[in-house]
């Protein structure tokens, strides 16, 4: 497949996506005409906290993490957005910076556009404004009962709810008792959303394993969430 035919192959799946459904073809041809498509290896970073913010980005394949870190850089907030998921949301028509880090969680397929044509589409068409505002309260809601969940003394407490909150993120779920986590997980990666250590996170981790509540195999977690809470 050549770089053209990739391209439109890319151009045809985007279209159908609900988040591009309410642009008439014109717009979006305006908005495809600029698309970019790139492949980035785990661990390698699309953009850092601070970076001028000039493209829109949509997951084509694979998981990107998203983290915010406060001055002090001690406590960051990590998010992940799995495929078929635009981001950023945060900044619209106001920010001129990346609010957040991102980097490649796994190997990735990637779509880009123009963000100052993203937001010129968005301003003319008032069904893709509705759309977009839907979306953002819904983050603002999940945001917000994350922070709730997670605002705990017991670390205990926080690695439960981190690993609830990587399955809501991305899990699949093949029985409606049992969610996989079809990414590798790292327990360090569960110490930074949980806010503790690596040791903690590890034994916390250990003794629901051995309680048989969690699988852990290979980095790949596997649960009923229900029976963390």
């Amino acid at each position: 497949m050549n770089r053209t035919d990739e391209l439109e192959k890319y151009r045809k799946i985007i279209r159908q996506q609900a988040e591009f459904a309410p642009l008439t073809d014109s717009e979006f041809n305006q908005l495809a005409d600029q698309m970019q498509i790139k492949t980035f290896s785990k661990g390698q970073v699309l953009f850092d906290q601070g970076d001028p913010r000039t493209r829109f980005y949509y997951v084509l394949d694979g998981v990107v993490r998203l983290e915010r870190v406060d001055e002090s850089g001690s406590f960051p907030f990590i998010n992940y957005v799995s495929p078929h998921k635009a981001f950023p949301y945060r900044g619209l028509f106001i920010g001129e910076t990346y609010t957040y880090a991102a980097m490649a969680m796994t190997t990735i397929t990637i779509a880009s556009f123009s963000m100052a044509t993203f937001e010129k589409l968005l301003r003319e068409n008032k069904q893709m404004m509705a759309l977009l505002i839907a979306q953002m309260g819904q983050i603002i809601n999940d945001t917000e009962d994350r922070l709730q969940r997670m605002v705990t003394s017991s670390a205990s407490h926080r690695v439960k709810q981190a690993l609830i909150l990587i399955a809501e993120d991305l899990g699949t779920h093949e029985t409606p008792d049992k969610t996989t986590i079809p990414y590798p997980i790292t327990l360090k990666e569960v110490a930074r959303v949980s806010g503790t250590t690596r040791e903690t996170a590890g034994q916390v981790v250990g003794k629901l394993v051995d309680e048989g509540i969690v699988s852990y195999q290979h980095k790949n977690f596997q649960f009923n969430p229900e029976s963390l809470i």
